[in-house]
């Protein structure tokens, strides 16, 4: 883990240090491209911005009860994405590098799709029920109920994709809302 670089270059208790320093101008700016290229020109700063940006992960991201980092929201996946890829770009030692790594990995996991079981088993019968419905209309010649099978399914079928599929980020957060100590930002 990182520890071990933060605790060398924090091993101060100066708030005037350096990676103190960029960790607090990281903080109040934010992680911009053009904000973090100014700050690498300083003299001997890529290790200390490194761990700067790596510890501005630590604080973006939220805290659960039982001290494990987890991300709740679309800006803490997208700040932390950025954070990781500046990280890397720093060509930062081997354990910063592992550590943006990991933190990429953590972010590529957040942002994929999942479907949520919650609900779904009546959205699939009001499906079946309206293929049923055109079905019969078929058998019937009945262009209304056809059409109404038609139009419900569909409609349906929209619900249960956009209702159903969401990113594991948010999943995670309707899981841990209640288990958090600390909202990150």
């Amino acid at each position: 883990m990182v520890d071990g670089q933060i605790a060398r270059l924090l091993s101060t208790d100066d708030p005037c240090s350096r990676a103190h320093e960029l960790l607090a101008i990281i903080s109040a700016e934010g992680v911009t491209d053009e904000h973090i290229a100014s700050l690498e020109e300083l003299s001997d700063a890529k290790e200390h911005l490194a761990v700067a940006l790596a510890l501005r992960s630590v604080s973006l991201r939220s805290v659960t009860h039982d001290g494990k980092l987890v991300m709740v929201e679309r800006a803490q996946v997208d700040g932390c994405e950025r954070i990781a890829t500046r990280m890397l770009e720093l060509d930062p030692p081997d354990e910063l590098r592992t550590f943006a790594v990991d933190l990429q990995r953590e972010v590529a996991s957040s942002r994929e799709w999942t479907w949520e079981p919650r609900g779904m088993a009546v959205l699939v019968l009001l499906i079946v029920l309206c293929v049923l419905l055109v079905l019969f209309g078929g058998g019937l010649a009945s262009i209304t109920m056809v059409a109404a099978g038609s139009v419900g399914g569909a409609a349906l079928l929209y619900v249960f994709v956009v209702r159903q599929r969401k990113q594991r980020w948010s999943l995670l957060a309707d899981q841990v809302s209640p288990l958090l100590s600390r909202v990150g930002r």
